[in-house]
């Protein structure tokens, strides 16, 4: 049957209640959990189960795993309070959401193509795109511009499920596939910085976005 994957209910729940199906030394797998595992370029949350801290977690077949920093003093069937790092998933959902447009307006402004899917964390995002020439770094200030103004317009951030598959969007552009973690509405996301980063290697340039407020 696998793991109910709440942060797709409702990626604003912060803290939940499940019953520990599985315990295999630190690893631990609930009947339904609200942290977003490592997979398709974004980290995984972090957080506490019961009294203890949550430091992993991945995805295998359609179970969430947990790794705990020590074994749990909890027993399979027992019922479970839990906790994410908040602010770091609500980072992660600003940045996220920002990655996708920022690939957009790259693609309007440069026609550039991505070369990989990235990387997002609480930090920033990363994506590397492919340039046969040296980037234009006047367009890249452009780019900056059109990103902000389309997060200043206060448009709703769609996402939803079909079948097994994810999708994103937000008018004008096209549906996305994504199994990430987003914001309702591009106002949340705030001004954000978008640079070049150090170069990857030749025939790509890495983009990166970071936000400007927390």
């Amino acid at each position: 049957m696998g793991t109910r994957k709440l942060y797709y209910d409702d990626t604003y729940l912060r803290e939940f209640s499940a019953k520990v199906v599985s315990i295999a030394g630190r690893e631990v797998t609930f009947d339904a959990t609200a942290f977003y595992p490592s997979g398709g370029g974004q980290v995984c949350d972090t957080g506490a189960m019961g009294s203890v801290r949550v430091v992993a977690v991945r995805k295998t077949d359609d179970e969430i795993i947990h790794e705990l920093e020590a074994e749990p003093p909890f027993q399979i069937g027992q019922e479970i309070g839990c906790s994410i790092d908040w602010d770091k998933r609500y980072r992660i959902m600003k940045l996220h959401s920002a990655a996708h447009i920022v690939y957009y307006v790259m693609r309007e402004v440069f026609g550039a193509s991505p070369a990989s899917s990235g990387l997002v964390d609480q930090e920033k995002d990363r994506n590397d795109y492919l340039f046969e020439a040296p980037i234009d770094r006047q367009k890249l200030v452009e780019v900056d511009k059109k990103v902000n103004a389309v997060i200043a317009s206060n448009l709703p951030v769609d996402t939803w499920s079909e079948g097994e598959t994810r999708y994103w969007r937000i008018a004008p552009y096209p549906v996305m596939k994504c199994a990430g973690t987003h914001v309702k509405n591009t106002s949340e996301i705030g001004p954000v910085r978008v640079e070049r980063g150090k170069k990857p290697g030749k025939g790509k340039e890495r983009i990166e976005t970071t936000l400007l407020s927390a």
